[in-house]
């Protein structure tokens, strides 16, 4: 029998996984378009990019998102967390990317729900995943990754690790895909990500839910003009 955690430990790195059947496969969050209009095009560019997307948009959207609604989770404010998942979704400008977090947030409620069943599915995750059924919250991805840490006993800050490691494994992916660009140098990118999710995270880790932001101008419009493609490899 694993010691309980140990558990949380290893159920937070299947929730990472890019196996975790959430349909991530199909987004390359933003680089397809980034390589179309040629502002993406080598490894010191990826690193960039990626590094300034998770500075700049998703750790202070996404990441103070995870790290509210894990909260709230714990103190079964349902309310808040349903907020909290509107304000993210307005936040987000091109329609292919709301698409793609509440597309990605649902298949993950459903999966980890599942799981959950077999010891029992806290109140708390129950009621987000219903209100998110019935359309009165979006269900984007960081609210409903929160969640599902939470109900799994994974502390807040060990969860924001994991999402934005899933984030970075899914994005590198992607790249591979369009580019070339070795293992070893996606590992390194990858590596060096680490660092900027661990420095992020202590500039964010105090932040209020109205406190989100995101920058990314370049993304934003890479992907609106990805949206209006004739070919793509990828939905977003």
């Amino acid at each position: 029998m694993l010691d309980e955690s140990a558990h949380r430990f290893l159920t937070a790195l299947q929730l990472a996984d890019s196996f975790f059947p959430t349909g991530a496969y199909a987004h390359s969050q933003g680089l397809e378009g980034m390589a179309a209009q040629g502002w993406v095009s080598c490894a010191e560019e990826v690193h960039e990019y990626l590094s300034g997307l998770l500075a700049c948009s998703v750790l202070p959207s996404d990441g103070v998102a995870l790290l509210n609604a894990h909260r709230c989770a714990g103190e079964g404010d349902l309310t808040t967390l349903v907020q909290i998942d509107r304000r993210l979704h307005a936040m987000r400008l091109p329609e292919e990317m709301r698409a793609a977090s509440t597309q990605s947030g649902r298949r993950f409620l459903d999966e980890s729900f599942a799981l959950l069943a077999l010891k029992g599915v806290p109140p708390a995750f129950d009621e987000y995943r219903a209100s998110v059924i019935a359309g009165r919250a979006p269900g984007c991805a960081s609210v409903a990754f929160a969640l599902s840490a939470w109900a799994a006993g994974i502390e807040a800050e060990l969860a924001l690790y994991a999402f934005c490691h899933s984030f970075a494994v899914g994005a590198l992916g992607a790249v591979q895909r369009l580019m070339p660009l070795s293992h070893s140098e996606a590992q390194q990118i990858l590596r060096s990500l680490h660092c900027d999710i661990g420095s992020g995270y202590r500039e964010i880790q105090g932040r209020h839910w109205r406190e989100m932001t995101s920058f990314a101008p370049l993304a934003d419009i890479a992907s609106m003009r990805h949206e209006a493609a004739d070919v793509r490899m990828f939905a977003s």
